[in-house]
């Protein structure tokens, strides 16, 4: 009793001790290289955006979503009395100051396959849109969306061609509904492939990407668009373990134009089929630290065929660039537009050679 009685004696002398604890109030010096990235996000930020999804229910069907969904989620118009429930959310990025954004495929499809009909954009500003599904493409996982408003800020792309391991990145979006969110890292690696769509080149970083970052834009030190999140290789559990891959620019611009103007993209190709070769033959071909894939089928009356490749030829560079594989090339030659002459550097028999070909349509879904 007593030991406590001494506590209760000692206390207050404790809390009245006058202890002060030194501050320094002054901001940080964001002069200083690596300090902060604070100027350049508040730029770049309000051109981000939040995406979600709906689905139109009749009013007297609410009641049996009761517990399942957040009352204040529930969107009822004053002049319909149209109520909508969400389904879907994810990010985006403004692209033009007239109101076009641009996000992942996934973003605004439904479970069923289908685009959604009902799609919402919210500003950093907190208004919100209801957006025009512009056009969608499944073999890159990208869409454009239309909102309608004017004089909008808007994010700039990059070059992702100049990108290299070791830069630093900043993805940005809207991770599990939290809010708007910027989390850093590099490039931890280009060119990857393996997720599943017919056009890969996924920028690899270790930024963290959680569910709901998808469309949102992945950032260069300069404050550009270098790429798009899109996917994570996760262990099992959902979250983010340091291995996220993002579409790089210069395929989402390409894609964005072609869905902004037709609401559709046209491809290129030449009617080839190719495998890459092992790094010992591309040794023995001198074609070491660079792509070389060699031909497995020419379709008949296609380009490839009229300019002169036969199966069995290896493919060394597209107009006189080089390549890392048979994904990177047929990428490329994708991105040619119909008509367009390209030239061909191949090997036959160990002697060099030259195709010329006209580049045709790739009919649409391949």
């Amino acid at each position: 009793m007593l030991r406590y009685l001494t506590a209760l004696i000692l206390l207050p002398a404790l809390t009245f001790a006058g202890i002060s604890f030194e501050t320094d109030v002054k901001p940080i010096d964001r002069t200083r290289p690596g300090a902060s990235y604070a100027d350049m996000l508040t730029r770049i930020m309000p051109s981000v955006v939040s995406i979600s999804t709906a689905q139109v229910i009749p009013p007297e069907v609410l009641r049996r979503y009761r517990g399942r969904i957040d009352p204040a989620e529930v969107k009822v118009d004053a002049k319909t009395g149209e109520v909508t429930i969400p389904t879907g959310l994810g990010s985006g990025t403004i692209i033009n100051s007239d109101g076009y954004v641009v996000t992942n495929r996934h973003v605004v499809t439904m479970q069923d396959g289908s685009t959604a009909k009902t799609v919402f954009v919210k500003l950093s500003d907190r208004r919100e849109f209801r957006a025009k599904v512009l056009g969608v493409d499944a073999n890159t996982d990208i869409a454009v969306l239309k909102i309608d408003a004017k004089d909008l800020p808007f994010a700039r792309f990059a070059d992702s061609d100049k990108a290299r391991v070791g830069d630093m990145v900043f993805a940005i979006g809207n991770p599990l509904g939290v809010g708007m969110t910027v989390t850093s890292g590099i490039v931890s690696a280009l060119g990857r492939s393996g997720m599943g769509l017919t056009f890969e080149d996924f920028i690899q970083t270790d930024a963290a990407i959680n569910p709901g970052n998808s469309g949102g834009p992945l950032i260069d030190f300069e404050g550009r668009i270098l790429g798009m999140n899109t996917a994570i290789r996760t262990s099992g559990g959902g979250g983010n373990i340091g291995i996220g891959f993002s579409i790089p620019s210069n395929l989402m611009i390409s894609v964005a134009f072609d869905l902004a103007n037709t609401g559709k993209v046209v491809r290129g190709m030449i009617g080839i089929q190719g495998e890459d070769l092992s790094p010992e033959e591309s040794v023995k071909l001198s074609a070491a630290g660079r792509g070389a894939v060699r031909v497995t089928e020419v379709t008949d009356q296609s380009p490839a065929a009229k300019g002169g490749l036969r199966k069995g030829d290896i493919i060394i560079a597209l107009e006189a660039k080089a390549f890392e594989s048979w994904n990177d090339l047929r990428l490329a030659i994708s991105r040619k537009k119909p008509g367009e002459s390209v030239v061909i550097s191949y090997l036959r028999g160990g002697r060099g050679s030259l195709a010329h070909v006209t580049i045709a349509e790739r009919p649409a879904g391949n």
